[in-house]
């Protein structure tokens, strides 16, 4: 029997990887027809970046002001006054930002592989259990199309123990994507929240917020969030007391987070008492800042990123979530989707587990028979049971705790999934 089951699991292992990389290459090739001229545009740009650096360093110049003069569209004069260099090398750097075609070409590979490559990783995660399906049904379609599975049956091989190494491999396969969405997916978590307009400029968005609450009664607010490198520009403290009322206001120009001290290090950052009733404006004047160099609190760049997309929540460790829920900055409708999110790795990877064993039964076949039409009932079943396991869970929340509610598609599932299999004639 090892000798069969090594047969089986390569055939099923054959068809899993055929059938993830023509999916993902046909997503890849729809996605960028779609929206080519971005990556275009992106590939010209890391192209004229790389000649225009190579161009900067052999004159000595700073190669960010050379780009920014070239981006306004500068000519050679204004080069030449902005850089204090003759116009002839001012020439040279306008024509170095003209990359030839096989540099425009090798950038915009590069960056179809760095904008593609991280959502591949990603659809692995969400969509494996879907792709395991597929590759058993292949798989046993193929056995079945060659008459080894009748083979099998009339040489008094139970068809359950020949879909014991589709299963095992299945969860095997399954299980792989929990270390995936663990330690793979967090670090790909700012490619992964980029849009194609951000692929132009090598980064993601940067936005302003006001007034976010920080769970201990103070409003914090910034012109300019840089999630690249966890950086608040322009930074506005409102310290309140359990009133609610003022008691400190805090300014930085900048601000940087401390992960090991849980706040701000503060950059030109000053701290100014609000003033006293019947104050005069004369006094308000000569009232100064007193320097502060740190200040802790809940709101870290990784809950304002959840506050600005929703679905950054997904892309979060189970060590991350575990912050988010005990963070009073949190607010108890993110906290419940956090909780929900935490619990549903485990019982996502149930579901599929499951899903296999549904689809199971549609090829376990003892005659060869239709299997067109096996296909198209499995994959209705298969597709809509996942679409219920992705969306059970977010229903339910409104008549159940979030634990409960991640755990809805496991108990439905279980029992649907052992009375399908039962049916099978061996």
């Amino acid at each position: 029997m090892k000798t069969l089951d090594r047969y089986i699991v390569k055939q099923f292992l054959v068809n899993f990887v055929i059938l993830y990389v023509v999916l993902m290459t046909l997503f890849v090739v729809v996605d960028l027809i779609v929206d080519l001229d971005e990556f275009l545009k992106a590939g010209h740009n890391w192209a004229r970046r790389q000649t225009v650096a190579r161009q900067a360093d052999l004159m000595g110049q700073p190669a960010s002001t050379i780009m920014n003069l070239i981006e306004a569209d500068a000519d050679a004069a204004q080069i030449a006054r902005r850089l204090s260099i003759s116009d002839t090398q001012a020439q040279d750097l306008i024509n170095a930002a003209t990359p030839g075609f096989l540099l425009r070409t090798l950038g915009v590979l590069r960056t179809v592989g760095d904008y593609y490559g991280p959502i591949i990783i990603l659809v692995y995660a969400f969509f494996s259990g879907l792709i395991v399906v597929a590759a058993m049904g292949f798989t046993l379609t193929g056995l079945g199309r060659n008459r080894e599975l009748t083979a099998m049956v009339s040489s008094g091989i139970s068809l359950y123990r020949v879909a014991m190494p589709i299963l095992v491999a299945g969860i095997a396969l399954n299980v792989l994507a929990l270390p995936v969405q663990e330690f793979v997916i967090p670090h790909l978590a700012g490619k992964l929240s980029r849009k194609k307009s951000h692929i132009k400029h090598e980064s993601v968005e940067h936005f302003a917020f006001q007034y976010a609450p920080d769970g201990n009664g103070s409003l914090i607010s910034a012109a300019e969030f840089d999630a690249d490198h966890e950086q608040l520009n322009d930074m506005r403290v409102v310290v309140r007391d359990e009133n609610g009322l003022q008691r400190q206001r805090i300014t930085a120009t900048q601000a940087i987070w401390d992960e090991d001290q849980q706040g701000w290090e503060l950059i030109g950052g000053y701290t100014i008492s609000p003033g006293r009733i019947g104050e005069s404006a004369v006094d308000a004047l000569d009232r100064t800042g007193t320097e502060v160099a740190f200040f802790k609190t809940d709101l870290s760049p990784t809950l304002i990123k959840t506050r600005r997309n929703a679905d950054y929540v997904r892309l979060l460790p189970v060590t991350e979530l575990q912050k988010m829920q005990s963070n009073q900055a949190v607010p108890q409708s993110m906290r419940d989707t956090v909780t929900r999110t935490k619990w549903g790795r485990i019982s996502l990877l149930i579901v599929n587990v499951l899903i296999l064993v549904i689809g199971l039964p549609y090829f376990l076949l003892r005659a060869p028979g239709n299997m067109l039409l096996q296909s198209v009932l499995c994959a209705g079943m298969c597709i809509g049971v996942w679409a219920g396991g992705m969306t059970l869970p977010e229903l339910a929340t409104a008549y159940f705790n979030p634990v409960a509610a991640a755990w809805i598609p496991v108990v439905i599932y279980l029992p649907l999934s052992a009375y399908v299999l039962q049916r099978v004639k061996t």
